[in-house]
């Protein structure tokens, strides 16, 4: 199918399940739990095709694994309107859009 779009809270509740985030400041982050997203919208996925590769130490239960899956959100056609890559750029108050966002 097509990927129509990849929900970015399944995998990061996931990825957090593994040890990637912090319940509370001060809670130790495991740097070597993260994932790589192989795909993107408007890309055409076959049956057994990889579209992300999941970083971790231990066992990625069966319950993980579901929760990705369902992450992948796929088409019998391409999207009509792929999201853009960028959606907004937010500056701190006071700068300028440029190459160097200078003051006034």
């Amino acid at each position: 199918g097509w990927v129509q779009e990849v929900r970015a809270l399944p995998l990061a509740q996931v990825l957090h399940g593994l040890g990637a985030g912090r319940d509370r400041a001060g809670d130790p982050v495991n740097p070597r739990v993260g994932a790589e997203l192989l795909v993107g919208a408007g890309q055409h996925l076959r049956a057994g095709e990889p579209w992300l590769r999941v970083h971790h130490e231990g066992t990625l239960g069966a319950g993980g694994r579901r929760a990705l899956q369902d992450a992948l959100c796929l088409g019998p056609e391409p999207p009509r309107d792929p999201p853009p890559l960028v959606a907004e750029t937010i500056l701190p108050e006071g700068l300028l859009p440029g190459p160097l966002g200078a003051a006034p």
